[in-house]
């Protein structure tokens, strides 16, 4: 499909899209950019990339250029990338956040509109890092893509059938719906996550707290171990849509804080039991037919 796919941040992410390109024979040549030179190492000793290169050797007649890194690093690095991209090449991302990467680019380097598909896969996890790379990643999984104005077909097309090759869902969504959307589901989790985690690490008591801790708390703190750098700049650049998150959130927390402030049994019962509901309804009936397709 491609020719020179360059891949800029060989992490979790990055690594396992390289993975999945050379392994499925969608790019005959996978260039790696990488921060570390013991990066650098693994990406090579590991297969996941054919070559890693400085950055501007690595767009130079590049068919693809994908970024995946943190999200205040992308503007910044296509500027200074600006006149060495090639006239053909089209760019993608992995950020999880579009209205503010999309504002940036009109801004900043609108000359790369017309060829940037803006990409999200919803897959990943709290381990980070080219070791964390692997095949099967984006199976099953959803990727959104929210098509813009200035974007050709042709490029977003392209990307789209990447994405459908490595197995993954693709679905369009505005840039707004998307941003709304991963606040919700995603960006509010791992900040909760991150929070309880150091509510409970500032305890006199928290080496014993953490001792103790059952498999729930691993369960739902778990996420508080993704790359903190990638989440300080998913909060920066979706700052409103999380506010509003939060602010939604802290209202149920209030109310649940009330109701166990008033001894409202009847309250706290129907709280709890509502959200079962949901929960078993929803999520659980997604994670089964999930499991029954992975099976196939």
């Amino acid at each position: 499909m491609f020719e020179r796919v360059t891949i800029i941040g060989i992490g979790l992410l990055g690594g396992s899209l390289a993975r999945e390109l050379k392994e499925r024979g969608l790019a005959k040549h996978v260039i790696g950019v990488c921060r570390s030179e013991s990066t650098a190492k693994a990406a090579i000793a590991e297969n996941v990339v054919d070559e890693v290169l400085p950055l501007f050797d690595a767009v130079k007649n590049a068919s693809l250029i994908v970024l995946a890194t943190p999200m205040q690093s992308m503007v910044p690095l296509l500027q200074s990338l600006e006149s060495n991209i090639p006239e053909s090449a089209i760019i993608t991302d992995v950020g999880s956040v579009k209205t503010d990467l999309y504002a940036q680019l009109k801004a900043k380097v609108p000359s790369v509109l017309n060829k940037f598909v803006l990409a999200h896969p919803i897959a990943g996890g709290e381990n980070s890092g080219v070791a964390a790379s692997k095949l099967g990643l984006f199976q099953n999984k959803h990727v959104i893509i929210t098509d813009t104005d200035e974007v050709s077909d042709a490029a977003a097309s392209m990307v789209a059938n990447m994405w459908s090759t490595v197995g993954a869902k693709v679905k369009r969504m505005s840039l707004q719906e998307h941003d709304a959307t991963f606040a919700k589901t995603s960006h509010l989790p791992h900040v909760i996550a991150f929070s309880l985690v150091n509510f409970l690490s500032h305890q006199p008591d928290r080496q014993s707290l953490f001792d103790l801790a059952a498999a729930g708390f691993y369960d739902f703190t778990r996420i508080a171990s993704s790359d903190a750098e990638m989440w300080r700049d998913i909060c920066i650049t979706n700052r409103q849509e999380v506010l509003s998150a939060l602010d939604g959130f802290k209202d149920q927390i209030n109310a649940i804080r009330n109701d166990v402030a008033n001894s409202d049994q009847t309250a706290i019962l129907n709280y709890f039991s509502e959200a079962k509901m949901a929960r078993d309804e929803g999520l659980l009936n997604k994670a089964e037919s999930m499991k029954k397709i992975e099976q196939q």
